[in-house]
């Protein structure tokens, strides 16, 4: 069941670049205006190492319908990183898993109708 809310209430958590909290913005302003911001993305992967994929819905803000990774999105003010992955993975994908900590890295991505990307992705695998 999805319980994301739409994304102009939805805030993010803006990061200087070593991940250190320096403030919140609203989640389009932020893609808007660039700005450095947290964000986890979820590998799951099966017996035969095969990863699972999901197609982004048709009408997300941005790149809607494109193929990606198995879950990702953005922790919110006051929530652990790790348990905002298992609240994500259990909304988008109805599951549970062991997480683990992989690493992190930071890009940066221009998208089109000129939001783009500026994150600091921690990725959990499982």
């Amino acid at each position: 069941m999805m319980t994301e809310k739409p994304v102009d209430e939805e805030s993010v958590i803006l990061v200087d670049e070593h991940d250190n909290v320096i403030g919140t913005m609203p989640k389009m302003e932020a893609h808007l205006a660039g700005k450095l911001h947290r964000a986890f993305s979820v590998f799951i992967f099966n017996t035969n190492g095969e990863l699972l994929l999901q197609r982004r819905a048709d009408d997300k803000y941005h790149s809607g319908g494109k193929w990606t990774n198995t879950c990702c999105s953005h922790p919110r003010l006051g929530e652990e990183t790790i348990e905002a992955a298992h609240r994500r993975l259990n909304e988008e994908m109805g599951m549970e898993c062991n997480l683990e900590y992989g690493f992190n890295f930071t890009y940066h991505a221009e998208l089109a109708s000129g939001l783009s990307e500026n994150e600091y992705d921690h990725v959990f695998l499982a």
